[in-house]
């Protein structure tokens, strides 16, 4: 059974010596970071504990190290607290020049492929104290990894949210083909009926043996021979470099790698529709003033790659 929690029973100070804590990893440090004394922040890490049924933090020889669940609850603290600086301070409180927040954010590999260098790249230039922890997540996992409070931003393919949930269209994807350098049976073009007879490698996360390019051709009574299903789109590019087989995915995932593989681009021999990529947050992150910014950041980044 859940175990039922009164909150106007609890001391959320509690929720400021936790955040110190993390940060400091010393009890010494934090009780200077937020003004207590030493017996402050350790009675406090005792009340900590006893309510979260966990001991958060174990002594080493690094500093107290945060246990799993300590980890796990971490970034939402944070998030806690930055909301209610940027309530009491007009929305003003988040500088990312100066803020050392954490952000739990879900990404499948194509869109952390996609997305995470250019992130990681602004994140550098414009707030050097932020970090990111990124989860792996896909289309069918995604929403419910936000409503459990896993992560709290998602971007990717996923289905449309629920009312309590937001989106905001990052790019629209489209599709290439693509095969090795040195392919026997590619020509300069590729037609529909050379594309049917070739061997063709596909992803499909839950390892289905037919996708989204599958069900296109099955619309028009047609049939491509997938020979290979990975569940990972990294592995798609470095198979047809290594194989005779051909893939059909997203040309963000191809492209930015023609360069540096020897592999040969062709525009598919039919119209494939393309999927909208997106970012998706719960509605309960509308007014942080840290969360805004990231979104802001990464509608910059989609427009970019």
């Amino acid at each position: 059974m859940m175990k039922k929690v009164h909150i106007a029973a609890v001391d959320l100070n509690l929720l400021v010596v936790f955040d110190a804590l993390v940060a400091e990893r010393h009890a010494t440090r934090a009780a200077e970071r937020i003004g207590l004394t030493q017996p402050a922040v350790s009675h406090s890490l005792n009340r900590l504990r006893a309510l979260f049924g966990d001991p958060l933090f174990v002594r080493s020889p690094r500093g107290m190290m945060p246990t799993p669940l300590a980890q796990d609850i971490a970034p939402s603290v944070r998030s806690i607290l930055e909301q209610v600086e940027g309530v009491l301070l007009g929305g003003r409180a988040f500088d990312p020049t100066e803020s050392t927040r954490q952000f739990v954010i879900g990404l499948s590999d194509y869109a952390a492929f996609v997305l995470l260098s250019r992130l990681t790249a602004r994140l550098d230039r414009e707030a050097p104290g932020i970090s990111l922890v990124i989860r792996n997540t896909s289309r069918s996992v995604g929403l419910p990894m936000l409503d459990d409070g896993a992560v709290e931003l998602i971007a990717g393919n996923f289905p449309p949210p629920p009312t309590h949930m937001r989106e905001e269209l990052l790019y629209e994807e489209d599709f290439i083909c693509a095969g090795r350098g040195d392919h026997p049976d590619l020509d300069e073009r590729l037609d529909l009926d050379r594309y049917l007879s070739l061997r063709h490698l596909q992803v499909s996360m839950k390892g289905n043996a037919s996708g989204y390019v599958d069900a296109v051709l099955t619309e028009k009574g047609l049939k491509r021979n997938v020979v290979v299903t990975v569940g990972h789109f990294l592995m798609a590019p470095m198979l047809v470099d290594a194989s005779d087989l051909v893939a059909t995915e997203p040309r963000r995932l191809f492209a930015p790698l023609a360069g540096r593989l020897p592999l040969r681009l062709f525009p598919p021999p039919l119209d494939i529709p393309s999927f909208r990529v997106v970012q998706t947050w719960h509605a309960r992150h509308d007014a942080d003033p840290g969360h805004q910014w990231l979104r802001r950041v990464l509608s910059d980044v989609g427009q970019w790659v």
